[in-house]
């Protein structure tokens, strides 16, 4: 079921988490550093599944992304135009593996059914009636073969749960369509290695 239909084949300035289905991997960078993005080995966050948004994307390499947010899961914005892809966006937080907060976006099929998997099992879980939020890990990946090649699929597991962060305590608001001009578009750096063997990562006690 999930939160959004897979499509087919000025606020504060926010670091993205990037996942690269190519690869199978997520990447990440230092706050405020000009410096190039490097791989996140233990994608286990506070995923802060209650202020989830959707919207329309527009991700073009070098230049900053442009998005229209929808009113609410349940409602869908107008399609801006030419270009633009259905997608979702979520703040995360871990200061061990993701050095604070993070946004996390994504437009590609797969990223979607994953993340509309996870939310199922938040929507089921009994703790989510607590107020309390998800620690989630990437525990492996799935890849996914089609006429244009292999993807990899990431499978999201809730091994924990855990009160709202301060870091989160102020998200949830829609980004604005100037602010979001005003961030650049990470692009994850070229990745040659094999991904991650799916199921690769040990659950046990939640760090993040």
């Amino acid at each position: 079921m999930g939160f959004m239909s897979v499509p087919s084949s000025g606020g504060d300035f926010k670091v993205f988490v990037a996942y690269n289905a190519k690869a199978g991997r997520w990447y990440t960078k230092n706050d405020g550093k000009d410096e190039p993005m490097f791989e996140v080995t233990d994608m286990t966050a506070v995923f802060d599944m209650p202020n989830l948004e959707t919207g329309w994307f527009k991700f073009s390499s070098g230049v900053a992304p442009e998005k229209v947010m929808d009113p609410s899961l349940a409602e869908a914005a107008p399609n801006p135009g030419t270009d633009f892809k259905r997608g979702f966006q979520i703040d995360l937080y871990s200061e061990k593996n993701l050095m604070g907060l993070r946004e996390f976006s994504s437009t590609a099929g797969i990223v979607i059914e994953a993340m509309n998997n996870l939310y199922d099992l938040w929507m089921a879980a009994p703790e989510n009636v607590s107020g309390k939020l998800p620690v989630v890990r990437c525990s492996g990946v799935l890849p996914i073969s089609n006429k244009h090649g292999t993807n990899y699929q990431p499978t999201f597991e809730i091994v924990g749960w855990t009160d709202r962060p301060a870091a989160l305590a102020g998200s949830g608001a829609s980004t604005p369509p100037a602010a979001a001009s005003a961030q650049a578009a990470p692009q994850p750096p070229a990745q040659h290695m094999p991904p991650p063997a799916a199921g690769s990562a040990k659950v046990g006690a939640p760090v993040f």
